[in-house]
C-alpha cells in the first residue's frame, strides 16, 4: 500500500511539473513579410523546409506584400512581426523616426541584371520608354537608376518609371511587353535569358558592393519577445550554414519553391554562393550598409556626419542565437 501511495505521489508531482503526459506547448506564431517569391528568401524557405523553424517552436507566417514601401508600414503598425526587406527603405523609415531595427542580414549584395525585351540592345536604347520597377524609392530602383545614369540616362529626364510591385509582376509585365525592362534576379534573369531577352548588363559590375535586404523588427516588440526573435534568428543561421554545405537539398527547395527548372535552380545557387550573396551566419553586410547610407545621402535623406551603424542595426539577437546549442 505505501509502495502504491509513493508511487501515486510520484506521478502527481510529474504531473504538475510537466502537465499531462500528451501536453505539446503552443508554437510562438511570427508573421514576416517578404516583397517577391524570389531566391531572396531562401533562408525563409530553408527555414521551413528543413523544420528548423518548428524545432524553435515557432510557428511562421509568410505574407507576400510585393515592395519593401508596404512591408515596412505593415511593421511599423504591428500588422507583422518581422519584415524582410530593403535595408535602404529601413533607414529611410528609423531617419522619419520609426522605432526598427535591423537584426539580421538576407541579401548581402546586389543580385539584379537589366533585362529588356529584344528590340532594346543596349542601356542607351532605353531612352524614352518606360522601365518596370518595384517601387520609385526602392534599393532596387536606385541600384538601376545608378546602371543607367553611367550610361547618361537621367530619371525623368530620359526615361519613365512604372512602380509594378515584385519580381513576378514585372516579369508578367516584360512578357506581355508592357514595359520595355526591368531589373530581375536569378532565376528570373537566366530564365529570361534563355527566353530570348536581352540582359543590359548586371547590376554589381555598377554598385559592387551594396546590402541588399535584411530583417527588420520593431523594438518594442522585439525587446518584449525577445526570446522567440532570438529562436527565430538561430533558425535562420542554420538555414544559412545548410544553404553553403548542402547544394542538392538546397536546389530541390528552389525548384519546389519557385517552380523553375533543376537547371535553372542550380544555377541560381551558384550565383548566390559563388558571389556570397546569402550571408555564412546571418551577418549583416556592414560594408554594403556603407554604400546604402552613401547612396542616401546622394538622394538628401541622409546629411552628414552620418550615424554609428548601430542607430539602425541590433545584431545582439543574431549574437545571442549563435551561443545557443545548435
Amino acid at each position: 500500500m505505501k509502495r502504491l501511495l509513493r508511487s501515486l505521489a510520484v506521478l502527481l508531482l510529474s504531473l504538475a511539473v510537466s502537465g499531462t503526459p500528451n501536453t505539446v506547448l503552443a508554437q510562438d506564431k511570427v508573421t514576416v513579410a517578404i516583397i517577391s517569391l524570389t531566391l531572396n528568401n531562401l533562408p525563409i524557405y530553408v527555414a521551413q523546409e528543413k523544420g528548423f523553424f518548428a524545432k524553435e517552436n515557432l510557428f511562421v507566417e509568410v505574407v507576400l506584400l510585393g515592395a519593401s514601401t508596404r512591408s515596412i508600414p505593415a511593421l511599423i503598425g504591428n500588422s507583422v512581426h518581422i519584415s524582410a526587406s530593403s535595408a535602404m527603405t529601413t533607414i529611410r523609415a528609423i531617419e522619419k523616426g520609426a522605432a526598427l531595427k535591423i537584426v539580421g542580414g538576407m541579401v548581402n549584395g546586389p543580385i539584379y541584371d537589366l533585362i529588356s525585351l529584344p528590340k532594346y540592345k543596349s542601356i542607351k536604347d532605353l531612352k524614352g520608354t518606360a522601365i518596370g520597377v518595384t517601387g520609385l524609392v526602392t534599393s532596387d530602383t536606385i541600384l538601376m537608376k545608378e546602371m543607367l545614369k553611367a550610361h547618361g540616362l537621367e530619371y525623368p529626364r530620359d526615361y519613365a518609371m512604372l512602380p509594378l510591385g515584385g519580381t513576378t509582376e514585372r516579369w508578367v509585365a516584360l512578357q506581355s511587353g508592357n514595359i520595355s525592362g526591368g531589373i530581375f534576379s536569378p532565376p528570373y534573369s537566366f530564365a529570361a535569358e534563355e527566353g530570348g531577352y536581352n540582359n543590359l548588363g548586371a547590376t554589381v559590375k555598377y554598385v559592387p558592393n551594396f546590402t541588399q535586404t535584411v530583417f527588420n523588427v520593431r523594438t518594442g516588440w522585439a525587446n518584449e519577445k525577445r526570446a522567440v526573435l532570438v529562436r527565430f534568428m538561430k533558425a535562420i543561421l542554420k538555414a544559412d550554414r545548410w544553404i553553403y554545405s548542402e547544394k542538392e537539398d538546397t536546389v530541390r527547395i528552389i525548384v519546389k519553391k519557385l517552380k523553375f527548372s533543376d537547371k535553372h535552380s542550380e544555377a541560381s545557387w551558384r550565383y548566390y554562393i559563388e558571389n556570397n550573396i546569402i550571408p555564412k551566419n546571418g551577418e549583416v553586410n556592414l560594408k554594403g550598409m556603407e554604400k546604402v547610407t552613401q547612396l542616401l545621402v546622394e538622394d538628401g535623406t541622409l546629411k552628414p556626419p552620418l550615424s554609428r551603424p548601430d542607430k539602425y542595426i541590433d545584431e545582439s539577437f543574431l549574437e545571442e542565437a549563435k551561443r545557443l546549442p545548435q
